[in-house]
């Protein structure tokens, strides 16, 4: 347990430090004290980080062009847009701390709830971890190799663009673990009162043990409440990473079309006039941005299973209504069946579309459009 606390406390201080939770955290009340020196040093953190890697990826690249073409157009592009994706996310969360306040708090009441056994507390915690530490190996990885790549030069310019590009990349990195942790939060706790219904339900042989369950259905802290709170979250959930899904999945698509564009046009086409390592680190950059959107599909996906839960839950009530059991415990849980039905967990893109598995052929169908656009552009220019 007390390696659990450790590690919990490290994580806090580290999303701290990156810019993205602007709060302290009291262990003993179980609360989050808002801090206004932390959130004016979080919001210089996540505009400095990528307003500093433009400014460096300028003032250095247009110094080391040979000449305009559609590549160093594309590239210019797409650090000129990231400047504002990158931003706009942890900002995003900084600017509705009231929320995620409320967020927090709903969460700590979800853990507490007697209606149901105890939250899996460290399941929770090893999953969102092993997220985190999955994501940040991966891109040290690919920091590690731009920086020491043979042969290359140490220029201080370089080094600058890649440690404001780290900054910036683990803010994100911070944003994208809240939002997967919020997730698996959700579905754990959907997974836990769909057994609990079932159990219930197969415990009820008699008179006084269907009373005690319809009692479990009705009262202050039971199971109907319990479902209230879990769409509370849900909502609250929308509301908060609406706007950082949709700028997140914006800038995987930039990212995995240029990238995409690049290596069709220069590296395959013209491979034989770039060094065996310039060739590795383009592979690595493409492995790299496609690990990128399969993280970011694991959020997605992690939100669309929630959805499935709580169809499963709906489904499981719909159908035990049709069994024999008394008319009180029918009752409720046809309230508690209606309750489902107008208060459904599932998640949008701030209601523009549904998070599901959908949005990886989306993105798949988009670079491909965008690739035969760049090439004709090509096309055009060497012509």
């Amino acid at each position: 347990m007390k390696t659990l606390q450790v590690l919990s406390r490290l994580l806090h201080l580290k999303t701290v430090l990156l810019g993205v939770v602007p709060f302290h955290f009291h262990r003993s009340t179980l609360t989050l004290e808002l801090r206004r020196e932390l959130l004016l040093y979080c919001c210089a953190i996540v505009i400095l980080g990528p307003t500093g890697r433009f400014y460096i990826y300028l003032t250095t690249f247009l110094r080391m062009r040979g000449k305009f073409i559609v590549a160093f157009y594309s590239a210019l592009f797409i650090e000129l847009s990231d400047v504002v994706l990158l931003i706009v996310p942890p900002c995003c969360l900084l600017y509705r701390h009231k929320q995620v306040k409320r967020l927090f708090v709903l969460l700590v009441k979800l853990y507490h709830n007697p209606a149901v056994s105890a939250f899996p507390f460290r399941r929770w915690f090893r999953t969102c971890l092993l997220f985190n530490l999955m994501y940040e190996s991966a891109y040290g990885v690919n920091f590690l190799l731009n920086i020491f790549q043979p042969g290359s030069t140490f220029h201080l310019e370089i080094v600058n663009l890649l440690l404001s590009t780290a900054l910036s990349q683990l803010s994100k990195s911070a944003v994208m673990l809240i939002m997967y942790g919020s997730g698996q939060y959700l579905q754990m706790a959907l997974v836990q009162l769909k057994e609990h219904l079932l159990l219930g339900v197969h415990r009820s042989t008699g008179p006084v043990q269907q009373e005690t369950l319809r009692q479990l259905h009705v009262r202050p802290a039971g199971w109907m409440q319990y479902y209230g709170q879990l769409w509370q979250v849900c909502e609250i959930l929308n509301d908060l990473f609406g706007v950082p899904l949709i700028t997140y999945c914006l800038m995987t698509l930039m990212h995995l079309t240029f990238i995409c564009y690049v290596m069709l046009t220069k590296v395959m086409v013209e491979w034989h006039n770039f060094s065996v390592v310039q060739n590795v680190l383009a592979g690595v950059e493409l492995m790299w941005t496609v690990f990128e959107l399969l993280c970011l599909m694991r959020i997605v996906s992690t939100f669309a299973r929630t959805r499935e839960e709580s169809l499963k839950t709906q489904k499981l009530l719909l159908r035990l209504n049709l069994s024999p059991m008394d008319h009180k415990l029918k009752q409720s849980i046809e309230v508690f069946a209606l309750q489902t039905l107008h208060q459904p967990i599932e998640f949008t893109a701030c209601r523009m579309f549904t998070l599901d598995y959908t949005v990886l052929f989306s993105i798949a169908a988009a670079v491909t459009n965008y690739l035969i656009i760049l090439i004709q552009f090509e096309m055009a220019i060497e012509q």
